[in-house]
């Protein structure tokens, strides 16, 4: 027997230890950037599958992407014409508040629900192949880019049908709206390494985070009889992040920026230590995979 057949036949046994250099917060976000950009090629065939796929057999296609947010927001609007719902003053047509705040609210859940299941959707990219798993993991957020863009168009026509033009300040949209991306990807970094190992965890995270739209301005003005209430709201992040990118939209302003900014600094905070924690616990990832 040669030497060439003797290779051959050798089994190959791929080992995987949860062991690896322990980083510090900066290495760690350093480090995230340094692998994105090196599987930046592979993030975007996986979008091209993900995106073909998820519209794959499905009867309307594509315009699903138009239909989904406008009929999100149906219910909201019925409850609001026959007075079951009370949305308080909303300075503008009901129906653009409420499209812009539930977009706003979906962009934030989807982005945690999307990195949080990242690994497991792709376990066997995990399992198989050397692609850095915080790729694996945000690999999703593709799509969610894409989402944006299409909710902007319907935004635009929206204003059109209602009568009011989009303020000058509407390019600045997408920027307004990563601080509350960056803290659905904060958290859903968390939840994805804990998550492999706990499978229900992200399941009961997202399904607390909705209640908390409830005590968020997502379908009302944050306008409150009940003082409790309303201090809940005044300190809730995420009443800022969701109001700001509706109010510089049709309002072309910002009335809380001071709240604006202070949400931004802890949506930064959020984002770094769910950054540094998926690298402190990833390697253990693999072995419950």
């Amino acid at each position: 027997m040669t030497v060439g057949s003797e290779s051959k036949s050798a089994k190959i046994v791929r080992t995987y230890e949860a062991a690896g250099d322990v980083l510090g917060p900066v290495g760690s976000v350093v480090l995230a950037a340094r692998e994105l950009s090196w599987s930046r090629h592979v993030l975007w065939h996986l979008f091209k599958r993900d995106f073909v796929a998820g519209f794959r057999q499905k009867l309307l296609g594509y315009l699903w992407i138009v239909l989904v947010p406008l009929l999100g927001i149906a219910s909201f609007v019925f409850m609001q014409l026959t007075g079951i719902l009370n949305p308080g003053d909303t300075e503008i047509p009901y129906p653009i508040y409420v499209y812009v705040g539930t977009t706003i609210w979906g962009t934030f859940v989807t982005a945690l629900s999307v990195v949080a299941n990242g690994l497991i959707a792709n376990s066997d990219l995990v399992m198989r192949t050397n692609i850095p798993k915080i790729g694996l993991a945000v690999t999703g957020l593709a799509s969610l880019c894409y989402n944006l863009v299409v909710n902007l168009i319907v935004l635009i026509l929206l204003l059109f049908v209602f009568g009011r033009l989009p303020s000058m300040w509407v390019v600045l949209y997408p920027l307004t709206v990563l601080p509350i991306i960056a803290l659905g990807v904060g958290i859903g970094l968390m939840l994805s390494v804990v998550g492999a190992v706990a499978r229900d965890m992200t399941g009961m995270f997202v399904t607390l985070i909705n209640l908390v739209m409830y005590v968020t301005p997502v379908v009302y003005t944050a306008q409150f009889s009940n003082p409790i209430l309303q201090q809940v709201v005044f300190w809730n992040p995420l009443t800022y992040l969701v109001d700001a990118p509706r109010s510089i939209i049709v309002l072309g302003s910002v009335p809380h920026w001071l709240g604006y900014l202070a949400a931004t600094l802890f949506s930064a905070a959020v984002l770094w230590i769910g950054v540094h924690a998926f690298y402190l616990i990833k390697d253990k990832v693999t072995e419950r995979l």
